[in-house]
C-alpha cells in the first residue's frame, strides 16, 4: 500500500460519483448495493425479507479526503470529521415528454415528442419534488424524501446513515398508481406504452452533497448524484456492455481517462466473453450457444485455457485462429447493416420486427471493448490466470487498497447497470452517452440552484434535444430519470425476447441481465441435483427454461397492472452451489425463486421432466406436433418462450417507435 506524500487533506469527494438505488416492496429490510465490480454471491434468500418481499437496494455514499497532489489520504467518516449530507431528488417523468425512441440516432430524425399529460396546465403539479433533505451522525433516524403528484403524497426516497456516518440512500417501495384510475395502456394508441397519462411511480434522481469540517476547518466537497431504478432480478449477472463500459469508452474518447495499457486476460478480456455465458441463466438462446456443452462455453476451464494461452513470439500459435473466429463473431461498434447474427444477441436502439436494415437493429460492444478483443487476437495480452478460470477481483471493498477505493466504488455502481439497449433501458438511458452531461468522469453537471431550465414547448424534436441549449447539459433533480418509462413496471413486463418467432423465439432479447426471459426453475433444479433420477431426466430438466413472464396473465394492460402489484414476487435469479453434480452439470447454477404474490403454479416449471407429463405436453396444436417431428429442439423451442405465437408477439407493444420516411 502506497503512503500519500502529504497527509494534509485539502478537499474531499463523494463516491460513487453516480450511485444507484433500487426499489423494493419490503417494508423495512434493505441491502447495500455493490461496492466492488465482482461482489461475492449472496446466499439463497438474501434479497427477500422474512415475508418474501423484495428488499430495497441502498446506494451507499462515502467521502474520501485528498491532499494537494490529488492522492487519497483517508476515508472521512463521523469518526474523524463532522459531516452533514444533503440529497435533493425528484421524479419528473409525468411532466416531461413521451418516450418513443432514443433521440440521438438517425432513425429519430423525424420524431416529435409530445408532452406526457399534455392536457394538464399546472405542469409543476406533475413533478414529485422532495426538496433538499439533510442527515448527519451515526445510525441517524431515517429522513423521508417525499413530494406530491397532483396533490397526492408520494414518498420517493429515504436517507439513513450507517454506523460510521456514511450515507445510505433508499428509493421508494415500488409504488406506481393512477389517482384517477386512468388506463395504464391504450391498445389503440401505441405511444401510450410506457407513457401512461395520469400515472406516477416512485423512482427518482438528484444530487448528493455534503458539508465536511475537520478540526473546525471546512473543506470543499465534490458532489455526486443518485438514481433510483427498478429491481435487479438477476443480481449476479452483467450485461455484455454495462453502463460502466459505455462511460469508460466515452471518457476515453473525450481524453478524460486512459485506455488499458498492458492487457490482462483475467480482468480486461475474459469479462467480455464470460458475460455471454452468464446470460445462459436468463435466456435460452444464450444457454444454447454459450452454456454447458454449447459451442462457446466461456465458463468451461478447458475452453478458457485455449483462449488464454498464446505461443512464444515467433512460434506457431494453435489458438490464434480460434481467437480470431470469436472476435469476428462480435458486432463491431459501427456495423454496416442490420445483420442479426453477430454477437451480442441484444436488441439495439432502432430495433423493429421483422428486423430491418438499420445498423442499430441490434446492439454492439463499445469501441474500447472491440479494441481490447483486437489486441487479444494479435496476442497482445498477458495470461495472468492462476489455475483454470480467471480469479475474480476483490469481493469486498475493504480488500481494496485505500488509494483505489474511490475508483472501485465508482465502477461498481455502474457495472450492474445496462447500456444496451436504450429503449429506454432499466436504470438510465441515451443522454448518459453524451459528454456534455458531465463535468468530470462519473460527475454529472449540475444546474446551479435558481437557474431554471429553458421551456422547450409542447413538443421536443431531435434538433432541440441535441441543441447547445437543449436538455443534455446541466441537470436538475429528476432530469436523468424523466426520460424513462412511466410506470417502469409496464416496461419491465413487456421488454422480452424473440419478437420474431419465425427467426428465433428466444433471441434477440432486450435486458436479460436485469429482466430475465427464460429461467431455470426450482422444480427443474431439484431434479438436476437429484442423483436418484435417471440421467436423461436430469439432462431434460437442466436444458429446460421456463418463461419468466409466466406469472403475468390477461390482456397487455392487465399484465402491466398486475406487474405493479406483484413485481416484488417475480422471479429472482440466485446462485445455488452443489459441487457433487460436477462434472455432469455446473456446480454453480442460477435458479429463479418467487415471492408470495406469485401462485405456485406460475412459479412452476413447464418441463416434462418436472411435471411428469407425457412427452410434448406443452405442444398445444397440430402445428407444434409437426414441428416436434421435424426438429429435435422443438420441445425447448415451445416450453419457455415469452410469446406463445407470432400473433401474440405482434400484439405486444414495442418500446421503439418512430415515423418512417417513405421510400
Amino acid at each position: 500500500m502506497t503512503t500519500p506524500s502529504d497527509s494534509t487533506i485539502v478537499r474531499a469527494a463523494i463516491h460513487p460519483g453516480i450511485g444507484l438505488a433500487r426499489v423494493g416492496n419490503s417494508v423495512d429490510d434493505i441491502y447495500i448495493g455493490p461496492l466492488v465490480p465482482d461482489p461475492a454471491p449472496k446466499p439463497q434468500g438474501f434479497y427477500r425479507d422474512a415475508t418474501g418481499a423484495l428488499k430495497r437496494e441502498a446506494a451507499q455514499f462515502r467521502i474520501y479526503g485528498y491532499n494537494a497532489a490529488g492522492e487519497v489520504v483517508a476515508e472521512l467518516t463521523a469518526d474523524n470529521a463532522d459531516i452533514t449530507w444533503t440529497a435533493h431528488v425528484a421524479n419528473r417523468k409525468a411532466s416531461w415528454y413521451q418516450w418513443q425512441i432514443a433521440m440521438d440516432i438517425p432513425e429519430a430524425a423525424g420524431t416529435v415528442l409530445p408532452l406526457r399529460n399534455a392536457s394538464v396546465a399546472d405542469r409543476a403539479s406533475l413533478t414529485i419534488d422532495a426538496g433538499p433533505q439533510s442527515i448527519s451522525g451515526k445510525n441517524a433516524a431515517p429522513v423521508d424524501c417525499s413530494g406530491a403528484y397532483t396533490g397526492v403524497p408520494v414518498k420517493i426516497g429515504e436517507l439513513r446513515t450507517d454506523e460510521r456516518g456514511r450515507l445510505l440512500f433508499l428509493g421508494g417501495h415500488g409504488v406506481s398508481a393512477s389517482p384517477n384510475n386512468t388506463p395504464i395502456y391504450i391498445p389503440t394508441d401505441p405511444n401510450s406504452f410506457i407513457n401512461a397519462d395520469g400515472w406516477y411511480d416512485d423512482t427518482c434522481d438528484g444530487p448528493i452533497s455534503a458539508t465536511v469540517t475537520i478540526g473546525g476547518q471546512s473543506i470543499p466537497v465534490d458532489s455526486a448524484w443518485v438514481v433510483t431504478a427498478p429491481p435487479n432480478y438477476a443480481p449476479q449477472l452483467k450485461s455484455e456492455r454495462t453502463l460502466y463500459d459505455l462511460l469508460y469508452d466515452l471518457y476515453i474518447q473525450a481524453g478524460w481517462m486512459q485506455a488499458p495499457g498492458t492487457l490482462s486476460f483475467s480482468h480486461d478480456i475474459y469479462p467480455i466473453l464470460q458475460r455471454l455465458s452468464g446470460l445462459q441463466w436468463v435466456n435460452q438462446g444464450f444457454a444454447t450457444q454459450y452454456g454447458e456443452d454449447g459451442p462457446h462455453p466461456f465458463e468451461d476451464p478447458a475452453f478458457v485455457a485455449r483462449l488464454a494461452s498464446k505461443a512464444p513470439a515467433g512460434q506457431y500459435d494453435p489458438n490464434a485462429e480460434l481467437r480470431r473466429q470469436i472476435f469476428n463473431s462480435f458486432r463491431p461498434p459501427n456495423p454496416p447493416d442490420g445483420n442479426q447474427l453477430p454477437w451480442p444477441w441484444i436488441y439495439g436502439d432502432a430495433m423493429e420486427v421483422p428486423a430491418g436494415p438499420s445498423p442499430r437493429q441490434n446492439a454492439a460492444i463499445s469501441q474500447t471493448q472491440y479494441t481490447i478483443l483486437q489486441r487479444w487476437v494479435n496476442g497482445d495480452f498477458v495470461d495472468d490466470r492462476v489455475g483454470g478460470l480467471p480469479a475474480a477481483g476483490p469481493s469486498d471493498i475493504d480488500q481494496v487498497p485505500l488509494a483505489a477505493q474511490p475508483a472501485t466504488i465508482d465502477r461498481a455502481a455502474m457495472e450492474f447497470c445496462l447500456a444496451d439497449a436504450f429503449h429506454p433501458g432499466c436504470e438510465m438511458t441515451w443522454p448518459m452517452r453524451h459528454i456534455t452531461l458531465y463535468r468530470a468522469p462519473f460527475r454529472i453537471l449540475e444546474r446551479p440552484p435558481g437557474q431554471p431550465e429553458p421551456d422547450y414547448g409542447p413538443t421536443l424534436d431531435q434538433a432541440q434535444a441535441l441543441a447547445p441549449d437543449g436538455p443534455l447539459h446541466a441537470q436538475s433533480p429528476g432530469d436523468i430519470n424523466r426520460w424513462m418509462g412511466l410506470p417502469w413496471q409496464a416496461d419491465t413486463a413487456f421488454c422480452r425476447a424473440g419478437y420474431d418467432t419465425a427467426y428465433d423465439p428466444y433471441a434477440p432479447t432486450f435486458w436479460p441481465a436485469r429482466v430475465p426471459n427464460h429461467v431455470l426453475t426450482a422444480d427443474d433444479y431439484a431434479i438436476v441435483v437429484d442423483k436418484t433420477q435417471p440421467m436423461s431426466k436430469r439432462i431434460d430438466a437442466f436444458s429446460n427454461r421456463t418463461s419468466w413472464n409466466k406469472p403475468l396473465h390477461g390482456t397487455t394492460a392487465q399484465q402491466m397492472v398486475q406487474m405493479t402489484h406483484i413485481f416484488g414476487s417475480m422471479g429472482l435469479v440466485e446462485p445455488r452451489f452443489d459441487a457433487s453434480v460436477a462434472p455432469d452439470f455446473p456446480a454453480l447454477m442460477m435458479v429463479a425463486s418467487y415471492g408470495p404474490d406469485v401462485a405456485p403454479a406460475d412459479a412452476a416449471t413447464t418441463s416434462d421432466a418436472a411435471v411428469a407429463a407425457p412427452p410434448r405436453a406443452v405442444a398445444r396444436a397440430s402445428e407444434a406436433e409437426a414441428a416436434l417431428k421435424a426438429h429435435p429442439m422443438a420441445k425447448l423451442r415451445l416450453s419457455g418462450v415469452n410469446f406463445a405465437s407470432q400473433s401474440e408477439a405482434d400484439a405486444a407493444p414495442l418500446p421503439v417507435r418512430r415515423t418512417r420516411t417513405p421510400d
